[in-house]
């Protein structure tokens, strides 16, 4: 799947359980809804075959219209999301630390933070925007944080049943509980080489041993989540890690934490590079489909953060730049924007617009943080102390 074919993706439906207003029309193609799925059968694995390279005209599809989110104040939504990724990041601190004593009890309450995460989810898209949020000093608990957000935002995307909605966030809470033995590593202020990576690689097996100090674990539970936890960074091709599996010897939900692990990594900042934006984030993952993600992960993808993910920087046919604040679900380009500068990156007073509302007015790309560094450095620059989480 190409990044300019993204008008083909089918089956991407919105998260279940919005409260959806009357169809709005928009000027865009539409994203079909799925046939429900069974609700006792788990998403299957699925081969990668990579993707023709024939160009093909886009067509137009005949589906049901797009919705705008429901008419909340953004306040009020983002106050509710606040206080989740508040738990969900005590969580994962608490998770991450724990697991370094001989025995813990901590799956009952990360069970409860997940799911009363993806509850909110359902009916708050806003809370997506705390992913964007980075940790200093050390990254990994904002990283295991954000991660399972994302991934428990393409659960609801995808569908997936109540106990495999509920496996995935553990997963991807715990997916990096064997990390904390390699600090030394993961903080280090240099890309790592060849060995120091070999090294680190090593946290997948880690993460399944740290398991078993996790006594309130079902061993049933236990068996499926340490398959997940030690495939997240298999790839399709064959070209991950530890056992260099492929194509349907990867487990479907270690394929969902796993592009949700590497949309996280890549636009938030590493102490040796710098983040790029959501959208060149989901393009470079798109580009990988059939090697490193299966269809149904990258759709998972798409359905939760849309084209232009919560926090993206866009510039408008009206020659204003906005920023994402809000994905309307079903919809690929029309999010609800906040505009606050001109199109010479001079701040103005903020405005909010949710272009599904607005046909006339659309997104025309994507901008580059280095394009409003280089434009106005002040502004640049307090967006980014602004996305360090802090904790009063």
């Amino acid at each position: 799947m190409k990044f300019s074919s993204l008008g083909k993706l089918k089956n991407i439906p919105a998260p279940a359980a919005v409260v959806q207003p009357a169809p709005v029309a928009a000027p865009e193609e539409k994203i079909p809804a799925p046939e429900p799925q069974s609700q006792d059968t788990a998403i299957p694995a699925e081969s990668a075959t990579p993707p023709a390279q024939v160009s093909r005209p886009a067509r137009t599809l005949k589906t049901p219209t797009p919705v705008a989110a429901p008419d909340v104040p953004f306040e009020e939504l983002d106050a509710r999301a606040r206080e989740i990724y508040t738990s969900l990041m005590a969580q994962a601190r608490e998770l991450l630390s724990r697991t370094q004593q001989p025995y813990t009890e901590q799956y009952e309450a990360v069970r409860r933070g997940c799911e009363a995460a993806a509850e909110e989810l359902k009916t708050n898209p806003v809370l997506l925007n705390y992913s964007a949020y980075s940790t200093s000093g050390d990254y990994l608990a904002g990283h295991t944080a954000n991660t399972t957000l994302l991934a428990l935002a393409m659960g609801l995307a995808a569908r997936l049943r109540p106990g495999e909605l509920s496996l995935l966030g553990f997963c991807a809470m715990a997916h990096d509980i064997g990390m904390t033995a390699y600090s030394h590593l993961y903080n280090n202020e240099a890309r790592l080489n060849e060995d120091e990576f070999a090294e680190m690689a090593l946290h997948a097996e880690e993460g399944i041993r740290k398991l078993d100090r996790i006594v309130d674990l079902d061993y049933r539970i236990k068996d499926r989540a340490k398959t997940v936890i030690l495939q997240v960074h298999e790839r399709l091709d064959g070209g991950g890690y530890p056992d260099r599996l492929s194509k349907e010897e990867i487990d479907p939900l270690a394929q969902f934490i796993g592009i949700a692990d590497s949309y996280e990594a890549l636009t938030h900042p590493r102490a040796w590079r710098a983040a790029i934006s959501p959208p060149e984030a989901v393009k470079t993952l798109l580009e990988k489909e059939g090697r490193g993600f299966n269809s149904k992960a990258i759709k998972a993808l798409i359905g939760a953060l849309s084209i232009y993910p919560p926090t993206s920087l866009v510039a408008l046919s009206t020659g204003e730049i906005a920023r994402v604040i809000q994905v309307n679900p079903g919809s690929l380009t029309r999010p609800l924007v906040e505009i606050f500068l001109d199109g010479k990156f001079r701040q103005t007073a903020k405005k909010t617009l949710n272009l599904l509302k607005h046909p006339l007015t659309a997104i025309e790309r994507g901008v580059p943080f280095k394009e409003l560094e280089k434009n106005n450095p002040e502004l640049a620059a307090s967006l980014e102390l602004a996305g360090w989480w802090v904790e009063w």
